[in-house]
């Protein structure tokens, strides 16, 4: 994420079992000689773990858990494309093979604020509704999932997305019909039918091979 995204300030969040909270790695390191900053809190913000102090905009994990059930993990960053979308109004959505997951379009928030109260992160969690990203207008992007995996590569995939869209726009892109998405989704579905298993955790094991040997990547 910190190396795709290009965002020190990001973290990512995890609803930790029976009820015991939630963890936050943020992208940045601890302080020299500690371990990576892994904080771990209640869902009153009450610090119950781990290096360095809880994230100041905790609640977007909080509200997002208490309002998705089904969600186990968030990524919350500033990726600089998304943001550039954002302030133009322009969702993120599904416009090639490998975004089909963001659909006709992901929410925006659209108070460029930080996320700091619960009554904010009530609402930035009511915004994201049932979509698996959003995007907080002049701010950054809030992505989840079941797992770590999935909320972390959605969150890649977005910002990817983002400057797919922002690139095609300069050759006079405003946005694909409804058909488009139809047909794309029919594609895909088809090939599944086929016995293929596209998984997030396929390309999450390959990045996490290459870092386990001290390889990087080119940014796309």
């Amino acid at each position: 994420m910190e190396w795709e995204i290009g965002d020190i300030w990001g973290h990512v969040g995890v609803r930790l079992p029976d009820g015991r909270g939630i963890a936050v790695q943020l992208f940045r390191r601890a302080e020299e000689g500690n371990k990576d900053w892994l904080v771990h809190f209640d869902y009153s913000l009450r610090k119950l773990s781990g290096i360095g102090t809880i994230p100041r905009e905790a609640v977007i994990y909080t509200e997002i858990f208490k309002a998705r059930p089904d969600v186990n993990a968030a990524v919350h960053c500033h990726a600089s494309m998304c943001v550039a979308l954002s302030i133009a109004d322009k969702p993120v959505s599904c416009v090639h093979v490998q975004s089909n997951r963001f659909g006709g379009g992901v929410p925006i928030y659209p108070r460029p604020i930080y996320i700091l109260d619960e009554f904010e992160g009530a609402d930035l969690a009511r915004t994201l509704g049932n979509a698996n990203g959003m995007m907080i207008k002049g701010h950054g992007i809030v992505t989840v999932g079941k797992s770590i995996d999935e909320a972390c590569i959605n969150a890649v995939y977005m910002e990817r997305t983002a400057k797919i869209m922002a690139m095609a726009q300069l050759f006079g892109f405003s946005g694909v019909p409804d058909e488009f998405i139809e047909q794309l989704s029919s594609s895909k579905e088809k090939l599944l039918s086929r016995g293929l298993r596209l998984s997030h955790s396929a390309e999450w094991n390959y990045y996490a091979d290459k870092i386990k040997k001290g390889e990087r990547w080119t940014r796309v």
